[in-house]
């Protein structure tokens, strides 16, 4: 049963013993989550190929038509917010340090802030939600900047003995 495990999930199971009771614990959690979020993942690729079809086939609408595009840009943008926090996940099972990291977080924000700028009606929306939608990006830049300053110096730092 042992070597099946670390063969499904060695980001789990790799130096298990040398681990601390809390890190087990991280481990396990984001096995949890890992599982969850792909479950969700599955289920959108699901519906989104259904929608796919229901769009460009059944409904015989205009692939063309910006609304088309908006709705299937939607669908594949939300798997790919999902699937980038899944991944997010399974990457700091992998790592002995922390759980997950700023800097991720921070991105994954942005790009559910710019989903929503690609996904906008444009005939519809109201100005100040496309300022409040700006400024969300704008802040969510200047904190990716701060962050991704302060991982560099970090980083510097533990090179230089």
């Amino acid at each position: 049963m042992k070597p099946r495990l670390t063969r499904i999930f060695p980001e789990i199971t790799t130096e298990w013993s040398s681990l601390s009771g809390y890190q087990r614990f991280e481990r396990l959690v984001s096995l949890v989550l890992t599982l969850a979020i792909s479950g969700v993942v599955l289920v959108a690729i699901y519906y989104l190929v259904l929608h796919v079809v229901d769009l460009l086939f059944v409904q015989s609408r205009d692939p063309f038509d910006y609304r088309v595009f908006q709705t299937v840009f939607d669908m594949i943008l939300t798997v790919l917010i999902a699937m980038e926090f899944n991944n997010s996940i399974v990457r700091t099972m992998s790592e002995r340090g922390g759980f997950i990291h700023v800097e991720i977080v921070v991105l994954i924000a942005i790009m559910a802030v710019v989903r929503k700028f690609m996904i906008m009606d444009i005939e519809t929306i109201e100005p100040l939600k496309v300022m409040a939608l700006a400024a969300g990006v704008l802040g969510l830049g200047i904190c990716y900047w701060l962050v991704r300053q302060s991982n560099r110096k970090r980083d510097g730092d533990k090179k230089t003995p």
